[in-house]
């Protein structure tokens, strides 16, 4: 065998280790806690789910080459809600719930926490008062009169619990640099995150402003005419 070939061969050789070296490390069994999003199912007709558990902690096994692509967006977990009157729900989760965005060989191992309750109460509408609320300051000293809203008025949706206990809406318009009379569309925004503004969204407030009076001293003027 010549040198040419000799080195040809133990060339190749060096890359079949390689590539062998490679291969099992590509399948090198590995573990890996991954942050995964739940996903819940509708609840039943008429009714809204609120309290949510929004992630889980899930231990997955794999080769080392699959298991580094999983990433928080890239693990799902499926919830589905039991139907039964309203109030409090247990949600079991399984390993089979558990879905992969990515493509890979996985084996879910565990799902912390796999228990944990929701809340399931009737949705309800309601129509609540808008109340407007200003920030800044206007210029030049003039101050804001008594506001109106267009409508005065919004529908609400959400858990009746927390429907219920709604009083009003807060729309706000912001004063700086307004020293005369102004309109203006602003949204209209709920003080519970559960219960949300259905129709209108954005209202109409005219906001009248006072401009300060002008005081004028005469008597100043008098005096500066004597000198």
């Amino acid at each position: 065998m010549g040198r040419g070939s000799l080195f040809l061969f133990f060339l190749s050789l060096i890359f079949a280790v390689v590539i062998k070296f490679a291969v099992h490390e590509q399948r090198q069994l590995s573990e890996r806690v991954v942050e995964a999003q739940v996903s819940y199912g509708q609840p039943p007709e008429g009714m809204i789910s609120f309290d949510l558990q929004e992630s889980v902690r899930v231990g997955v096994r794999g080769p080392s080459s699959d298991i580094s692509r999983l990433a928080p967006f890239t693990v799902e977990v499926l919830a589905r809600i039991p139907k039964g009157r309203p109030g409090p729900r247990e949600i079991v989760l399984e390993t089979e719930d558990v879905r992969f965005n990515v493509p890979g060989d996985f084996e879910t191992l565990s799902l912390e926490p796999n228990r944990f309750t929701i809340q399931v109460e009737e949705r309800l509408e309601k129509t609540v008062p808008i109340r407007v609320v200003f920030s800044g300051e206007p210029a030049a000293g003039s101050r804001q009169s008594q506001p109106t809203a267009r409508p005065a008025e919004a529908v609400v949706a959400g858990p009746r619990s927390k429907v219920e206990r709604l009083v009003e809406l807060t729309a706000t318009v912001n004063l700086d640099g307004h020293a005369r009379s102004f309109e203006e569309s602003v949204p209209v925004v709920s003080t519970d995150p559960l219960v949300k503004v259905v129709r209108p969204t954005i209202v109409v407030v005219s906001v009248p402003m006072e401009e300060p009076e002008l005081s004028i001293n005469f008597g100043e003027f008098e005096k500066e005419d004597e000198r």
